[in-house]
C-alpha cells in the first residue's frame, strides 16, 4: 500500500496538501521490476505514471534504421511515463529496469481526473512533466549525437 508519507518524500509531491496526497495515494500501488524486465514498451497504452522509488530505468527508442538506442537513464525520485498526460496516451519509448527497481505507479486516467478537478494539482504536475520532458529531450540529443 502506498501512503501519503511515501509520496511526500519526493519533490514532485512534497508541496501538495495532505488531502491531495491522500487522494493520490488512493490511486497508487507499488510494483517491483526485476533487472532486464520491461516496464512498458513503445506504443503500449500509457495506463500509469511511475515514480522510481529505488532503482534504475533505461528509456530506449528505435531509430529509423531499426537500431535500439538508450536515450536516457532514470534513477531514484524520477518520474517515468509522461505519456499518461498527453493524448493519445500511448508510451513513446521502451522503459526497462537496469537493476531491480521499486516503483510507485499512479493510475493515469484517475490522475487526469484529479488534475481536471483540481487545477492547482494539474498545473503543478504538468509543469513538472514539462520540465522533465525538456531535460529528457536534451539527454536524447546528446545520446543521438554520439552516433
Amino acid at each position: 500500500m502506498v501512503t501519503p508519507e511515501l509520496l511526500r518524500q519526493y519533490a514532485h509531491f512534497a508541496r501538495l496538501a495532505p488531502e491531495t496526497l491522500q487522494k493520490l495515494a488512493s490511486i497508487a500501488d507499488e510494483q517491483r521490476v526485476a533487472a532486464g524486465q520491461a516496464i512498458f514498451a513503445e506504443s503500449d497504452p500509457a495506463e500509469y505514471l511511475y515514480l522510481i522509488v529505488r532503482g534504475e530505468v533505461n528509456l530506449t527508442c528505435e531509430l529509423g534504421s531499426g537500431e535500439l538506442r538508450v536515450v536516457d537513464t532514470l534513477v531514484d525520485g524520477e518520474l517515468v511515463g509522461w505519456a499518461a498526460f498527453v493524448e493519445p496516451y500511448r508510451c513513446r519509448t521502451l522503459a526497462t529496469a537496469v537493476k531491480d527497481t521499486h516503483l510507485v505507479r499512479l493510475q493515469a486516467a484517475r490522475l487526469r481526473g484529479f488534475c481536471d478537478a483540481d487545477h492547482r494539482l494539474g498545473t503543478q504536475l504538468l509543469t513538472q512533466v514539462a520540465q522533465m520532458l525538456s531535460s529528457r529531450l536534451n539527454s536524447a540529443r546528446v545520446q543521438l549525437a554520439a552516433v
